[in-house]
């Protein structure tokens, strides 16, 4: 892109006549958002935003909007230093320097905060002077040129020193004011000032000045700026004697003065500026206007402010040039910013000048014509017809108005502009046909005279009312009439006349014609007003002109005119144009293939008012809003709405041409847009897009630290990679800053939220606005394009939202902390609350058990006493009777047996003995008295009282006691030992009772089908313990029996 508008700029400023009249430019002021009109610095950064100081404030812009810097009403804020800004850096690192009346500013763009350098005087770390005029960065330095001397800012740490001149200062001149600086090759520094030139060396601090007497010309006047070329000349803007180049050594030159008058000098005695173009071309801004010197040539072209035209330069008076990234021209002074777009400048519009002999004597365009000399007739509705003509490589103007003498027109409303096969020339104006004759276009001898106006019988037209004009090949002329149809005129002058066939009162009357068009077989397309498109077949001799036989699309719109190209036809309509690439299928099928361009498929505006062929496949078309160009291969089309001067061009109905050496020409209401499409090319600068305005709730989210719970971020939107949103940032915009100064309001804007959505949305507003995300991370992509559609390369910005507390990983493990803490609760209460009821339950069994233990002590205790008082009796009452006393004695015996069996079930019913200690302390009361019975020695370990805690219930108490009594009995019965050994361990959990004899054993694979062993194993299972039993033949038998005491009790 800048290699295309570097090759437009050479041909505009080093290039023909036709290049020098027409430097066009769009203009920028406080209607648009600058802060002030008058101007003293423009600068552009690093990331594509130029800087505009004014004597209101600083001003950021990036070809849409303003952003405005001024200093703070509020004195406990820092902000810019003072309103008047007179020059504008940016440093190495980023940081933009702001030169003003009252000391330096440095703006942090990061931050979006300013620190400021005020204290001055001839003191340590003072500026040189209050009003600072010129910065220049040497890192790690800023110098500063100021009203009173030199001063310069250690970048980084703001250490400030300055040169100021007092009298008897060692070294240092009167230098009054430096307003520009150089850095020479050597190191150092060429300084304009009011006094001529000063050099400082800034290693040695040394200065040295060169004034009038050294041959500087009229250097007490001063010197504006210091420039220098790509070839390393130096060149001065003097205040008061134009330019001065430096010859020689920059350190003890020689000076040129280039001459101060026009056309081979400088015609102003003051330069402000100076500035050089990639063609070697300079510019010097001036008092009256821009002059283009090539040092080559020694050739001067002006450039000045036209009076009318808009697009010329605001003012004459230009204090300020500079070039941008992309070779665009910036003019400043005291009347806002004009710029100079060489991509805008290739469509050039040539209009009104107060001056005859520049420019046209009206704006508003309704025809154009290219006669057989090159020669462009244009004609308008305020005066009649201007004649552009190339001379000596010069355009010139010759104007043929309406009025009453014989080189005048009848009406200055102009309609239609052709020419026949002999060079007449027919100019159709609102009130009449004149017909110019003008042999030799080298000199003004011409003749006007009327087509005359009367019936067709008399061979005259029937109504001065004329839209079109076309002559044949037989030199037959055409006319289009409004509302006589179509008139022949033959080469004889014999008139006749041609009716539209179709009588219908749904239409209006196809008399009624706006255009017509003749193709090579010499048939003529018509376009009737209101009723569509028709044909009349010259060849046939058709004596009406009828609708076309296939189905159209159009009969019930507005047409406008016919562009034939070989076998294509436009029908171009106010609903958009109708493309046929074979014609003849109107004429003969009944339907015909067709494509409709319209704003649907790219075109600018539905209505389309010519199309001009430039090549095989593309077209271009004036339409109601803006140019568009048809490409017919691909069915689409591009818009340019905006273009001449970036204003939206008003197009004329049927006011277009191609010449012959390719210039495309179209009417407007605001002069004749002209181009070469064999030379236009495509916009192929990229915006560059940045990040900002980050709102929160439509409320700017703060630079900072995160404080008090409010969402700020650490720097600028567009310096950062990731922001984090609160769950309390439910709706949160962003704006797409993108900088673009060629056609701006042209650009478009695509982004997409990775993580959201997967399309890409495509819009030309530049706010983005998301709500009510879902918490995650997100990627926002953003991009922009030119009018162009060229898009940039996408920027990214990571966005994180946070989930709400209740959401976050710890709320979760908390959540389920909770749940599970209520869940034991509950199980908890519950098992209490049944502890309870068994609790009860148990006690109720319990008092129940002593109340039936005890009945039954005493009841049955009364009756075995009894029995056993009675028995005694018997026995001594009948002494003598042995039988009966054996029978006695067995009474007895059961008695006795069923006395120590009822003692056992009474204690096993007292709940007060529902403990393993009193149960094995039973046991060994059984053993003991059981073993001495049987005179076997029965040994044990005390019961530890800890089991005391170990709780058995009736049922476990008794299966216990079955399996001891049952082991101890078959100890006695069947083992016949000497020694019972009862041992009783006991750990936590764990109960373990171990009964050993010595007696004479037995086989346990013969014993296991007892009853007595099946009994003991089906009791230990239901105490849920483990029952093991060893004994060998003569080895004695060993019994373990091993419970878990946590399965016990209740």
């Amino acid at each position: 892109m800048k290699t295309f508008l570097t090759l437009i700029l050479v041909a505009l400023f080093c290039g023909s006549a036709y290049a020098q009249e027409n430097y066009q430019f769009q203009h920028y002021g406080v209607e648009h958002g600058l802060s002030q009109s008058s101007i003293s610095a423009i600068y552009q950064d690093s990331r594509g935003f130029l800087w505009v100081g004014t004597n209101k404030g600083l001003n950021k812009f990036n070809g849409r909007s303003f952003e405005v810097f001024m200093p703070a009403l509020d004195t406990n804020t820092v902000a810019l230093t003072h309103q008047s800004v007179y020059d504008v850096i940016e440093d190495q690192n980023g940081m933009i320097w702001a030169a003003t009346r009252n000391g330096v500013s440095k703006y942090n763009p990061m931050l979006g905060t300013f620190t400021n350098f005020e204290k001055t005087g001839n003191c340590e770390g003072c500026l040189a002077g209050q009003l600072t005029k010129k910065l220049i960065e040497v890192p790690p330095y800023i110098y500063v040129g100021s009203s009173a001397g030199l001063s310069r800012i250690h970048s980084q740490t703001g250490e400030v020193k300055g040169w100021w001149y007092t009298d008897g200062s060692d070294g240092i001149p009167s230098i009054y004011s430096i307003r520009d600086f150089e850095l020479l090759d050597t190191g150092e520094f060429m300084m304009a000032t009011d006094d001529g030139l000063a050099y400082f060396n800034p290693e040695k601090e040394t200065f040295r000045t060169i004034s009038a007497k050294d041959g500087l010309p009229d250097a007490g006047n001063g010197i504006e700026s210091i420039f220098r070329d790509s070839s390393g000349t130096y060149w001065l803007a003097m205040s008061s004697s134009g330019v001065v180049q430096l010859l020689g050594d920059p350190l003890q030159p020689t000076f040129r003065q280039l001459p101060q008058q026009e056309p081979n000098g400088i015609p102003s005695q003051t330069v402000y500026e100076i500035l050089e173009y990639p063609s070697g071309t300079l510019l010097f801004g001036s008092h009256e206007g821009i002059v283009a010197y090539q040092p080559k040539t020694d050739t001067y072209r002006y450039i000045r402010s036209v009076t009318g035209n808009n697009l010329s330069l605001s003012n004459n008076e230009i204090h300020n040039l500079y070039i941008d990234n992309e070779n665009r021209l910036w003019v400043a002074g005291n009347f806002g910013l004009d710029v100079y777009d060489p991509y805008v400048n290739q469509f050039q519009i040539l209009g009104y000048s107060a001056d005859p002999t520049k420019g046209l004597p009206s704006n508003t365009i309704t025809a154009l014509h290219e006669d057989n000399t090159g020669a462009i007739w244009i004609g308008n509705t305020e005066t009649g017809v201007t004649v552009v003509q190339q001379k000596n490589g010069k355009e010139t103007f010759h104007h043929i108005n309406a009025g009453d003498g014989p080189k005048n027109l009848v009406n200055p409303v102009v309609f239609e502009i052709s020419e026949d096969n002999d060079g007449a020339i027919y100019i159709v104006t609102g009130n009449g046909i004149n017909k110019i004759v003008w042999p030799d276009r080298t000199n003004f001898n011409y003749t006007i005279s009327t087509i005359p106006i009367g019936s067709v019988e008399e061979n005259k037209l029937p109504t001065p009312y004329v839209n079109s004009i076309h002559e044949d090949a037989q030199h037959n002329k055409w006319f289009a009439t409004h509302g006589k149809g179509i008139i022949k005129q033959e080469s004889n002058g014999k008139m006749s006349q041609f009716r539209y066939e179709l009588r219908d009162p749904q239409y209006i009357s196809g008399d009624y014609v706006n255009h017509i068009a003749m193709d090579a077989t010499g048939n003529l397309w018509v376009s009737n007003a209101g009723s569509g498109f028709s044909h009349l077949n010259v060849v046939k001799n058709d004596t009406a002109f009828r609708k076309f036989k296939a189905k159209t699309p159009f009969n019930r719109v507005r047409s406008y005119n016919i562009t034939l190209d070989g076998d294509r036809l436009f029908a171009n309509t106010a609903s958009g144009s109708y493309y046929f690439p074979k014609k003849e299928q109107l004429l003969t099928q009944n339907e015909a293939e067709v494509i409709l361009f319209n704003e649907k498929n790219g075109l600018s505006d539905n209505s389309v008012l010519q199309v001009i062929p430039v090549s095989d496949s593309t077209y271009w078309a004036s339409t109601g809003n803006g140019l568009s160009l048809i490409n017919v291969n691909t069915k689409k089309a591009t818009s340019y709405k905006y273009i001449a001067g970036a204003k939206n061009v008003e197009f004329s109905r049927g006011s277009g041409l191609i010449t012959k050496d390719g210039m495309v020409y179209f009417g407007s209401l605001q002069g004749v847009l002209r181009f070469k499409p064999q030379e236009f090319k495509k916009n192929t600068a990229v915006p560059k897009v940045h990040f900002s305005n980050f709102k929160i709730w439509n409320e700017p989210v703060p630079i900072g630290v995160t404080n008090n719970g409010e969402t700020k971020i650490k720097n600028h939107i567009d310096f950062l990679k990731e922001i984090t949103l609160r769950p309390s940032d439910k709706v949160f915009s962003i704006t797409l800053n993108a900088i673009n100064f060629t056609l701006p309001m042209e650009t478009r804007y695509a982004y997409r939220l990775d993580g959201f959505e997967e399309q890409w949305t495509y819009t030309k507003d530049p706010v983005i606005t998301r709500s009510n995300l879902d918490p995650g991370s997100y990627q926002l992509l953003a991009k922009a394009a030119n009018n162009d559609g060229v898009w940039s390369d996408p920027i990214s910005l990571t966005i994180e939202v946070l989930p709400p507390w209740y959401r976050t990983w710890w709320a979760h493990v908390l959540f389920a902390l909770l749940i599970a803490g209520s869940i034991y609760l509950l199980l908890k209460l519950r098992l209490q609350q049944e502890r309870k009821v068994e609790l009860a339950r148990a006690q109720e069994r319990d008092i129940f058990r002593k109340r039936s233990s005890r009945d039954f002590h005493d009841e049955a205790g009364t009756k075995i006493t009894r029995i056993a008082l009675i028995t005694e009796l018997a026995r001594i009452e009948n002494s003598e009777n042995k039988e009966l006393q054996e029978h006695l004695n067995q009474i007895d015996e059961n008695v006795q047996d069923l006395n120590s069996g009822m003692r056992d079930f009474i204690w096993t019913l007292d709940p007060t003995k529902d403990n393993a200690y009193d149960t094995l302390n039973r046991y060994i009361e059984f053993a003991g008295k059981f073993c001495e019975y049987a005179n076997i020695q029965f040994k044990s370990e005390p019961i530890s009282e800890e089991l005391k805690t170990k709780e058995l219930n009736m049922a476990e108490r008794r299966h216990l006691l079955m399996i001891l009594k049952e082991a101890t009995n078959n100890c006695v019965k069947h083992g016949h030992p000497t020694l019972i050994d009862f041992n009783v361990t006991h750990k936590p959990g764990k109960l373990t009772l171990k009964l050993k004899d010595n007696g004479t054993g037995f086989k346990t694979e013969a014993a296991n089908s007892g009853n007595g062993l099946r009994n003991m194993r089906e009791r230990a299972e239901a105490l849920g313990g483990a029952l093991k039993i060893d004994s060998k033949t003569n080895g004695g038998t060993t019994l373990v029996l091993t419970l878990e005491t946590t399965r016990l009790g209740n």
